[in-house]
Order: C-alpha cells, then sequence, then structure tokens
C-alpha cells in the first residue's frame, strides 16, 4: 500500500499558483484573479475557521471565485493532506499549546 499523500507536494502542484508558495495568496496568477485568493498568513482568514470548511472548499470550489473544485481531481486522502497542509500556514498554529 502505498504512503500517506504527500500534503506539501499536492499544494505546491495545485495551490500555490493562487495561493503563492507561503500561503499569502500571491502566487503567480494571483493577480489576473478576482476575488483575489485568499491569504492562509491572515489571522482573520481563520477566525471561526474549521477543518470541514476547508476540506468543503477544496472539495467543491468557492462559488462567484476562482477556487475550482477538486472533487474528483484528488482523491479524498489527497484533500486531507492539502487542507492538512494548510493549516499550517495559520498564524496561531505556530503558538505553544
Amino acid at each position: 500500500m502505498a504512503g500517506a499523500p504527500d500534503g506539501a507536494r499536492l499544494y505546491a502542484e495545485r495551490c500555490s499558483g493562487c495561493h503563492g508558495d507561503d500561503g499569502r495568496g500571491d502566487g503567480p496568477a494571483a493577480a489576473a484573479i478576482i476575488p483575489p485568493p485568499k491569504n492562509f498568513r491572515d489571522a482573520a482568514f481563520w477566525k471561526g475557521r474549521t477543518v470541514e470548511q476547508l476540506r468543503t472548499i477544496v472539495t467543491k470550489g468557492k462559488p462567484s471565485t476562482m477556487m475550482a473544485p477538486f472533487e474528483g481531481v484528488l482523491t479524498s486522502a489527497e484533500i486531507d493532506a492539502v487542507v492538512e497542509y494548510v493549516r499550517h500556514f495559520d498564524p496561531s498554529a505556530a503558538a505553544p499549546k
């Protein structure tokens, strides 16, 4: 059986073009996207945000934005890996627990 999907690799391949390598919403395509991609480094983005909400957005996309659905493109395990990777951009994630 293959190992767990690599969220960092999947993010680099599928997400960084819009959201940027560091999750700041400043990828190479970002300037052409309206509304702009989310900045995952912004604490306001994370306020009240749940893992399930992130998973739904990655799976189904986000209406009225360029955020495309990845259902049928990525497996459920790959979506989970990307969501887990995106969570590391949360500024409060670095805080001791």
